[in-house]
Parts: structure tokens; C-alpha cells; sequence
């Protein structure tokens, strides 16, 4: 996907007549035919469009209303800043990129492809609230663009809320059926709301509609990898996926994570070393180097390296955290374990394990008073999760009993959120 670059803006002459004040009646009967048109056409339009529309008609708006100030000084030229943006993409630099994309975009608010690259790298540096904002600026500057749609709905299902991405994939199919890319971020979204059965076929639909896309091949690796189990059949989609998107880290990384499951622990390697090679703060990236070191190499110090890498560019990533904990348990280190669990706990997970070693680490450190909230809450969501695991279970429920505490929430807190 190739960005258009912007006309150069060049400084306008004044004059003491202006033809934009002869054509601002004009201007302003033709809003009030558009507005018209969206009211009559509404149920057709649906409600996502709608609401885009209706911010660019209230842009519209807002430039009529000060048709008469004075002409603006002229902005800086975007194109070098594409250009560069554009090099960097093409050779996998995803962060330097992303960098001048973001530059560019102040200067050319309405394009709609800038913002749409803007989504996408931000997604790949594991920023899904950034990215779904950045989405929405896409859909802003083209609400007809099926892309800029189906890139929001990718964002919205890497924020953590894929029940909102169904409606904008199916906003980008409304604009363009059997769209593939539109396709393939449904079924991540669908396997993300634990239903593997819709995330198949829909992910069908999409490699019928393009065989070589690569976002839907790469769901389908997933799909067969982590559902179906067919392994070979993963390994075809992941390297299709990797060969029409060499560039993208995110197919990179996950591709490293199924190489690491079958034992292939140099290739994974490899792959990994070549995202941070150009991405050195890739976060996804920098996780899976440290899960790797210790998991596959035994290597504790090359591990928390990495983790620490990781926390220097996101000190809230709840992965990094979790398991910079795990390994400062296992090597005894009981204060920093603690530092890490205690600040895992103020941010927004809601992983049960999470709790559970957040407890330990507590209980460890001699402090059942504050281990106990954290293992009723933990439990509380075990017995809620779709995922059932008695063996996590149990561990609650001895830790529990181990601080002489209830394994349930008090009674009136299981009311108030009952309520």
C-alpha cells in the first residue's frame, strides 16, 4: 500500500475581492443539500457511517463559519517526511516509520492512507488505544474508505474489545463485499471472543476472496495452530503470510511463538533478532526474546535483559512484568519479585495467574493481609473465566487457607457486584 504524497502548498495572494467570499453562499446551500441527503438516507447509511459523516459535515461547519478570517500561514510540506515514512515501512523499520508518519500527519489531516499506515504501526507496537484513536481519525478523513473501517476494527480487537470490531469489519464489507483484509480481522476478532467455529469460517470467506492475503493467512495460521492443531497446514499460512508481508512484525513474532512451540528454538531466534534488529522496542518482540532465553535456553540474565528492554519502553506492559516476576521468584530475589507483582497490580490485568503469583509473591514476603484481597479477586476471576482450570483453583483455595482467609469474596462485596 503506497501513500499518495500531498501537492507541495504554496503561499496564496490576497485580494481585496475574494471569490471565497462570492461562493461562501454557495458553499453553505450545498452543506445544507449534503446534511439533507445523510438525514433521508440514514438507515441505509447506518449508524457507524453516520457518526463519521456527521463529524466531516461538522468540520464543514466549522470552516464556513470562519470563511472570513484572514488566510492561514502556509504549512510545511508533508512529502519528504512520507517519503522517508514510506522507505522506512518498505525495509520492516516499523518505529521509524511510524515516527514520520505521525510528523506528517499534522500537515495533512485529510489523508486517509497516512492514518491507515498510522493504525497499523501502532498495533504492531502493541498501542491498541492509540491506534484505535488513530483509526478513527482514518475513518474521519474518508468514512467510504473500507479500509480505514477495517483497520479500526483490528484496533479495536488488539485494545481488548473485539465485540466492537465485528460492526466496523462489517462496515468495510457493507462498503466492499468480500473484502479480504475486512474478512480476516472479523475472524481474529471472532477467535479472540473464544468462537473458533465463526473465526473459521470467516476466514474462509477471506481466502476465497484473496488466497495471498496475507492478514488472512496469518489468522488462518493461528486458527490452525492453536484450534485445530494442524501444524502443517499452520506452517503453509505462516510462511505465505510472511513471504506478501516480509516487512510486518507482528506475522514475524507470532511466527517466532510457533517455531518455539514445535522446538525449533534457533529459528525463533532468528526471527526475533531480526524485528528488534529494526524495531529495538518492539514490545511483543522483546517478551518473546525474554520468555525464550529462560524457557529455552535456561539463560536468567540474557532473559531479564530483555524484560527489562521491554519495561524501559512500557513500564505498565503486563506481560514484561508478570514474567520479570516469575523469574525473580524462581532465582529467590523476593524483594524484587514483589516490585514487580505490586505493579502488576496496578495495571488493568485480568488474568487470574496473574493474581495468584501476584499472592504468592505477597505471602512470600511474610504479608497475608495484603496477599488475601489479591487472592479472593484472583479466584473470584477463575470461577468467572470461560477457561475452566481446577488445578489454578485448587492453588487459590490452599494459598487462601494458608492466610486463614475465606476462598470467596465477603458477602457484601458479592452483592455490590452482583448489583
Amino acid at each position: 500500500m503506497y501513500l499518495k504524497v500531498p501537492k507541495r502548498y504554496k503561499k496564496q495572494r490576497r485580494h481585496l475581492f475574494s471569490m471565497r467570499r462570492l461562493l461562501l453562499p454557495l458553499f453553505t446551500v450545498g452543506a445544507v443539500l449534503v446534511g439533507w441527503q445523510v438525514y433521508e438516507r440514514r438507515e441505509q447509511l447506518g449508524p457507524p457511517v453516520q457518526e463519521a459523516i456527521n463529524n466531516v459535515l461538522n468540520q464543514a461547519q466549522d470552516s464556513i463559519a470562519t470563511a472570513g478570517a484572514p488566510t492561514p500561514l502556509p504549512t510545511s510540506d508533508p512529502a519528504e517526511r512520507v517519503a522517508r515514512a514510506n522507505q522506512a515501512w518498505d525495509r520492516g523499520a516499523i518505529e521509524e516509520a511510524l515516527v514520520e508518519y505521525q510528523a506528517a500527519s499534522s500537515a495533512a489531516p485529510n489523508n486517509a492512507m497516512l492514518h491507515q499506515r498510522i493504525t497499523l504501526g501502532l498495533v504492531m507496537q502493541g498501542r491498541g488505544d492509540d491506534a484505535v484513536t488513530a483509526a478513527e481519525r482514518a475513518v474521519t478523513a474518508d468514512p467510504y474508505n473500507p479500509d480505514s473501517w477495517a483497520l479500526r476494527a483490528l484496533a479495536l480487537d488488539r485494545a481488548g474489545r473485539p465485540a466492537e470490531a465485528i460492526p466496523s469489519a462489517l462496515q468495510a464489507l457493507w462498503l466492499s463485499p468480500n473484502r479480504a483484509n475486512a474478512l480476516a480481522y472479523m475472524a481474529e476478532a471472532y477467535l479472540d471472543m473464544d468462537r473458533p467455529d465463526l473465526a473459521q469460517e470467516t476466514v474462509d470467506r477471506a481466502l476465497t476472496a484473496d488466497p495471498n492475503s496475507y492478514e488472512a493467512n496469518y489468522v488462518n495460521a493461528l486458527i490452525q495452530w492453536n484450534v485445530n492443531y494442524a501444524l502443517d497446514t499452520a506452517a503453509d499460512s505462516f510462511e505465505v503470510a510472511s513471504s506478501e508481508a516480509p516487512n510486518l512484525p507482528y506475522i514475524a513474532v507470532d511466527r517466532a511463538w510457533f517455531e518455539w512451540s514445535l522446538g525449533n528454538y534457533e529459528v525463533a531466534e532468528d526471527l526475533l533478532a531480526g524485528v528488534l534488529e529494526l524495531n529495538p522496542t518492539n514490545l511483543d518482540a522483546l517478551y518473546a526474546m525474554g520468555y525464550l532465553y529462560y524457557q529455552a535456553f535456561g539463560d536468567r540474565d540474557q532473559s531479564l535483559g530483555y524484560l527489562e528492554r521491554c519495561l524501559a519502553a512500557d513500564n505498565d506492559n503486563i506481560s514484561c512484568l508478570w514474567y520479570r516476576g516469575t523469574i525473580q521468584t524462581v532465582m529467590g530475589d523476593q524483594a524484587g519479585a514483589l516490585a514487580s507483582f505490586r505493579a502488576l497490580m496496578q495495571t488493568d490485568t485480568q488474568v487470574p495467574r496473574h493474581f495468584l503469583d501476584a499472592g504468592r509473591a505477597y505471602m512470600n514476603s511474610g504479608d497475608c493481609a495484603s496477599a488475601v484481597p489479591i487472592l479472593q479477586m484472583g479466584y473470584a476471576l477463575q470461577q468467572n473465566s470461560s477457561s475452566y482450570n481446577p488445578d489454578r483453583e485448587a492453588l487459590f483455595e490452599e494459598y487462601l487457607a494458608d492466610c486463614g482467609a475465606p476462598v470467596t469474596l465477603p458477602q457484601a462485596e458479592a452483592t455490590e457486584e452482583a448489583s
